[in-house]
């Protein structure tokens, strides 16, 4: 079997990439899509085929010997996209750095190298395979040639060709000739397709013998057309053969493909955030486990926590036996201060019996010894996901760590950290320390808690390479966050709210498990109900989950207006459904069943799920490292997202139930956004209506609409809310008249007359998208960052966006710090009054507490007071406290 070159046609996939992969940037705002997807073709090809032979072929720059045959050769052709030129050089130095070798040559294009070297190529006895999707290489097709397209999954041998084409390969040139390439600006034939030039060239076998036999043809336009334009066609003919005579590399081995540059490659990643590929190559070095020790006496324990005492910090990381902080049970304690030493504390592994191991601390024991470590006030606790720790230890030792806390995650999520992961091993990877990994100690291993099954002497190698590399990033992260001026962010706000969160999600909330059962039932017969609804409105019955069968019904057989289509049919979406839903039952009703169904699925189906057995209650997680903005989020469940609007929405609310004998207290921000806005912009018209305690939507529909306020109705309300709040999220007359269901005219009318009602905000606007196109980044006003480095894209669509982020973020960040700071006031408030209220909830700008009964008129007064007091802005904060026996609005 012969051996195979693979050529590619580099310029070909580099526009294919770059059109074929949707926007990518690294935090420097640089698109990175044609180089992510020129790196994937050519990684494909490595991984599919294993080449032992590769090259490829770019197009040089400028005229080539064309243009000297034709000058309108490619005239219509644009010049490339800048955010595709700034990336070629990147997609050079992969082909560079992987030592695959590049074929290029002045004033000749990549399909002619490419013909150059498969004629010397197949000469040697090698198969040729092209890699391209371009037509005219087929040209080249023989048995010693084929062509793959890795985009389309496609061979193209003689057979595939001449199938394809209707004529043989030795005809194809004279074919294309007649066609021309309108992409290249080659003439060929007017009028005379694909179709055409087939059955020409199939009847007189090549260019020459049509024109020798032309007079032979009966009269009409075609024939009138190809003797007005024979020059044409054999122009063509010249300017699709490919040019065979080009100095390409001749011996086989000089194509042969060599290890690549690791160091290079992985500069090149880490350059363009490409953190996948990155892992793949890893040119991290491993950790020295000479610096590890185990303390196996209590003596020894006694003696580091003596010497660590004198420290200004300490790290700690605890190895447990589950990923849930609120079950799991110790069976390690790793701790350091310095790089120089790190020491473990095994205390729970057994045997593979069962049987605890011997040498091991007693957990009493090292509990009392390290207290006053953890205890103290005066050195700072660092941990990388500390939250988990400190629950643990909660848990288990009903013991809190005390403040100063500092943990690497959250540090790095605040100073944007380049890449996806903000896990423990990938950050100290871009620092060069390469960490092993968890399924490297437990092996093949799957129960939830193999960890103790593990040697106490590879755990301690374990968990110490893990304080190892949390203070290798905390060492990195310290001085970075002093010099962003995110130190005070950091220090005083978001390190403070975690042992809160930390209390939250132990604490967990009560459910009437009772009242989900029997909505359960109930939803289910009203789905049961809405679906005989949908059938006999339909005419028939179908799979209602089915888009496809739903978009024939909408589209096809009632004739509704449809929007795009997809690669299975008709988008059924719900934007889509919104528009129809006034002109036709059908989508109204498949609305009405996919909110209830969803909610059927998400909430009164699962909730029950999540209740701890122990504890009757959910528990919660709470994200401080996720959002851009800096808002909390809350997974398993999420919480967040309890639904408020609509009968059933609140239904499920009710589920959400006090513990006996106590109240929900519920304090919520009142137009929290606007509010800061207002601060903001320094608007005067809105600064003074927030002053005065006016209604802002009522006051923003009157100037709209230009009635008095007394005579604003709830419609005009709607309208001026959904302009307010859309302002802050920066929504376009477009996203505005899809809301509100109005003429994109009239939207942009109700904005014209905000901004000229507001004039304040319109400048706010303006200013703060002009400062960061100047920075690249937004603050908050407790100096939160978020980058916007494609606000000075060329791209108008990535652009847009970025600037649309800009004016949103100081806005929704401040008043997601406004939330965070709220929390923290309130529980001193609480505490240092003596109210035992338990914060359990944070819902966007709402704060949810569980109070004994005869606590709550205190603990509202408390609540409120420190909420609005939370920050000192230039308009009132205001917050609106409830009481009730559940969360039910």
């Amino acid at each position: 079997m012969k051996q195979e070159v693979y050529l590619i046609d580099g310029s070909a996939y580099i526009y294919r990439a770059f059109h074929g992969v949707k926007p990518l940037s690294n935090s420097k705002g640089m698109q990175t899509n044609a180089v992510f997807g020129f790196i994937n073709i050519l990684r494909k090809l490595m991984r599919e085929k294993n080449p032992r032979y590769v090259a490829v072929a770019f197009d040089s720059r400028g005229k080539v010997f064309r243009h000297e045959m034709y000058s309108d050769y490619k005239a219509h052709r644009p010049p490339m996209p800048e955010e595709l030129a700034v990336q070629v050089p990147y997609i050079r130095d992969f082909i560079a750095s992987s030592n695959i070798l590049s074929l290029e040559e002045p004033g000749i294009e990549a399909d002619d190298l490419i013909a150059s070297a498969a004629r010397v190529l197949s000469a040697r006895g090698l198969q040729v395979v092209i890699v391209s999707g371009d037509k005219d290489l087929l040209q080249l097709v023989d048995d010693s040639v084929v062509m793959w397209d890795p985009m389309k999954e496609k061979v193209m041998d003689t057979a595939a060709v001449e199938a394809k084409y209707g004529v043989a390969i030795g005809q194809l040139l004279d074919m294309f000739a007649l066609v021309g390439d309108s992409s290249d600006n080659v003439p060929g034939v007017p009028g005379i397709g694909p179709k055409t030039a087939e059955k020409l060239i199939a009847e007189y076998q090549s260019l020459e013998n049509l024109y020798d036999r032309i007079d032979t043809m009966k009269p009409s336009k075609m024939k009138e057309r190809l003797i007005e334009n024979r020059d044409s066609a054999f122009l063509s003919r010249d300017l699709i053969r490919l040019k065979e005579d080009a100095v390409v590399p001749e011996e086989p081995e000089l194509y042969a493909l060599r290890e690549g540059d690791d160091a290079k490659l992985a500069e090149l990643y880490a350059e363009l955030e490409f953190s996948s590929f990155l892992k793949e190559i890893d040119t991290s070095e491993k950790i020295e486990t000479e610096k590890f020790s185990s303390i196996t006496t209590n003596a020894q324990l006694e003696q580091v926590v003596q010497e660590l005492l004198g420290k200004k910090q300490v790290v700690i990381d605890t190895e447990t036996t589950s990923l849930d902080a609120r079950r799991a049970r110790l069976v390690g304690v790793s701790i350091c201060s310095d790089l120089d030493r790190a020491w473990y504390v095994p205390i729970g592994h057994l045997d593979a019996e069962g049987v605890r191991v011997a040498g091991q601390l007693d957990e009493g024991t090292v509990k009392e010894l390290l207290a006053p470590l953890l205890l103290a006030p005066g050195i700072l606790k660092i941990g990388h996901n500390l939250k988990y720790d400190y629950t643990v230890l909660n848990r288990q030792w009903q013991m809190n760590m005390a403040n100063p806390l500092a943990d690497t995650m959250i540090a790095a999520h605040l100073l944007e950290v380049p890449g996806r992961s903000l896990k423990l091993d990938d950050l100290c990877r871009d620092l060069g320390i390469r960490m092993t990994t968890f399924e490297e100690v437990v092996g093949q291993d799957k129960r939830d808690d193999c960890f103790a099954y593990v040697d106490p002497e590879s755990a301690c190698n374990y968990s110490c390479e893990d304080v190892y590399g949390t203070l290798s990033l905390w060492q990195n992260y310290h001085d970075q966050l002093i010099a962003k001026r995110l130190d005070h962010l950091f220090n005083e706000l978001e390190m403070p709210l975690m042992p809160i969160l930390a209390e939250m999600e132990m604490r967990g909330i009560c459910i009437d498990e009772h009242l989900l059962g029997d909505l359960s039932a109930e939803f289910l017969g009203k789905l049961a109900e809405i679906e005989q609804r949908i059938y006999a409105v339909a005419g028939q019955t179908f799979n209602i989950n089915s888009p496809r069968q739903l978009g024939q019904i909408l589209f096809e057989e009632l004739n509704l207006p449809h929007g795009r289509k997809t690669k299975t049919g008709y988008s059924t979406d719900v934007k889509v459904l919104e528009k129809l839903a006034p002109k036709h039952e059908l989508p109204a009703l498949i609305l009405e069943y996919r909110t209830l169904a969803k909610l059927q699925s998400t909430y009164v189906e699962k909730l029950a799920t999540f209740q701890d057995p122990e504890s009757g209650r959910i528990h919660t997680s709470f994200n401080q490292a996720v959002t851009a903005t800096g808002r909390l989020s809350s997974s398993n469940p999420n919480l967040q997202n309890i639904p408020i609007r609509g009968e059933e929405g609140n239904r499920i609310r009710q589920a959400f139930v006090p513990a006996e004998g106590q109240l929900f207290v519920s304090a919520d921000y009142s137009q929290i956004d606007l509010r800061v806005l207002a601060h903001y912009s320094g608007d005067k018209a809105l600064v003074d209506a927030f002053r005065a305690g006016d209604d802002i939507h009522t006051r923003t529909a009157a100037q709209i609409f230009g009635v008095s306020p007394l005579l604003v109705t709830g419609d005009m309300r709607r309208v001026a809310k959904s302009i307010n709040f859309g302002i802050v999220y920066g929504m376009s007359s477009f996203g505005l008249s899809g809301q509100l269901g109005i003429s994109r005219k009239e939207a942009q009318s109700f904005i014209d007359k905000y901004f000229t009602l507001y004039s304040g905000v319109k400048q706010f606007m303006e200013d703060i998208v002009v400062q960061a196109k100047e920075d690249g980044f937004v603050t908050t006003l407790m100096n939160r960052r978020r980058a916007v480095p494609e606000i000075n894209s060329s791209n108008r669509i990535q652009r847009e966006f970025a600037e649309r982020t800009a004016i949103n973020t100081p806005i929704q960040g401040t008043a997601a710090d406004i939330i965070k700071l709220a929390m923290l006031k309130v529980a001193a408030a609480l505490r240092d009054a003596d109210v035992p209220a338990t914060l359990l909830l944070q819902i966007h700008d709402e704060l949810v507490f569980e109070v004994p009964e005869d606590q709550v008129e205190v603990a509202k007064k408390i609540i409120q007071k420190s909420m609005e007091e939370a920050m000192q802005l230039d308009v009132p904060l205001v917050v609106n406290v409830t009481v009730g026996k559940s969360l039910a609005k």
